[in-house]
């Protein structure tokens, strides 16, 4: 090891904690093994046990490969300490260490990211020279539910962002693998959007996080098959009430649903985007579209996208307002009457 003590705690601490992955793993006997396929990398997930399989791998169902079909491009190793009796180390940083995206002043570093999530004190750490992560959490029914909706963002927004590619909050839907990048704030209306267009039998890419590749012609790539309602949106689906996937967090979070399971929508890794949508709801019964400048629909996914992930940037800034600039920008209206939305994004933009 070499560098000063405070050069060498970012790689301490992965190692100690990557150490204490590997006694789970030898713990439990048999390490379970997941590969997916996101945008041509193979992302391998290896659970020290099955505690949190079944909460971390329904959103990313839609994209599983085979295993061992080909070498992993990122492995992340995942463990709780409740069902493997395993202690996490103890954390090195002080406790004003912690940023309010997550990121953990003092182990950031050219070659490995530590972010600690504080609300339920889950870790995430990467070694970005070995391609190898560690996501750490006391138990597994701790786990939040944007956790299980979007799981593993952290460490694939740090991966993907050496990659020149971006984690951005926002919808994508489409026909034809040509699509409409949904964006805006939390409440703007976006996922009551996306979930109409894909039960209309559009072709579905995210309604939260999506993957950006903007060389050349820009690409969303899919990350999750999940979808967030809050109670007043879901009322207007109410056959989706049976792909709920925590009906005993109602009260107190949105719906997370598992639109897998839902037949009329068109799961789809990749489309290419064709326009980006900023809806407004209007409470009127008809929906429109209207164009607006680049820097409004800048204003709208920027921000969202660049605080809530650790360790976002110039880069993503960047990548954001060439996509504003060389992208059509439009309000969605949005009305009353939802079968309106993909009717109207249909006429205006695809025919």
């Amino acid at each position: 090891m070499t560098g000063t003590r405070t050069d060498a705690a970012p790689r301490i601490f992965f190692e100690q904690v990557y150490g204490a992955f590997q006694r789970a793993e030898q713990e439990m006997g048999a390490p379970i093994q997941r590969d997916y396929a996101i945008d041509g990398f193979v992302v391998r997930l290896r659970f020290a046990g099955p505690a949190l399989v079944p909460l971390i791998t329904p959103a990313l169902a839609h994209l599983e490969m085979p295993p061992n079909a080909r070498r992993a491009d990122l492995t992340i190793c995942l463990w709780d300490s409740a069902s493997t009796h395993t202690l996490m180390p103890p954390r090195p940083w002080a406790q004003d260490a912690c940023r309010a995206r997550g990121d953990v002043r003092g182990f950031n570093d050219t070659r490995s990211r530590t972010a600690l999530a504080a609300d339920v004190g889950a870790v995430s750490v990467l070694d970005l020279q070995e391609n190898l992560g560690v996501y750490w959490i006391r138990a597994g029914e701790q786990l939040p539910t944007y956790e299980r909706g979007a799981p593993l963002r952290v460490m694939l927004h740090w991966w993907m962002r050496e990659r020149n590619r971006f984690l951005i909050h926002a919808g994508a839907v489409g026909l034809d693998d040509r699509g409409v990048l949904l964006i805006g704030k939390g409440g703007s209306g976006k996922s009551t959007a996306c979930v109409a267009a894909a039960l209309a039998g559009w072709q579905y890419v995210a309604d939260d996080y999506c993957l950006l590749a903007s060389n050349g012609e820009p690409y969303v790539h899919s990350l999750y098959n999940s979808a967030k309602l809050d109670d007043a949106a879901l009322k207007n689906f109410p056959a989706l009430e049976s792909v709920v996937r925590n009906p005993s967090e109602r009260a107190a979070e949105k719906a997370l649903l598992d639109l897998a399971q839902v037949p009329a929508a068109q799961l789809t890794r990749r489309l290419q985007l064709r326009a980006l949508v900023l809806p407004r709801v209007t409470g009127q019964r008809d929906t429109r579209l209207a164009p607006i400048a680049p820097s409004q629909a800048l204003r709208a996914l920027a921000p969202s996208s660049l605080f809530q992930l650790p360790g976002t940037g110039p880069a993503e800034f960047f990548a954001l307002a060439n996509l504003a600039q060389q992208t059509p920008c439009y309000y969605l209206e949005a009305g009353t009457e939802l079968s309106q939305i993909p009717q109207t994004l249909q006429a205006e933009l695809f025919l």
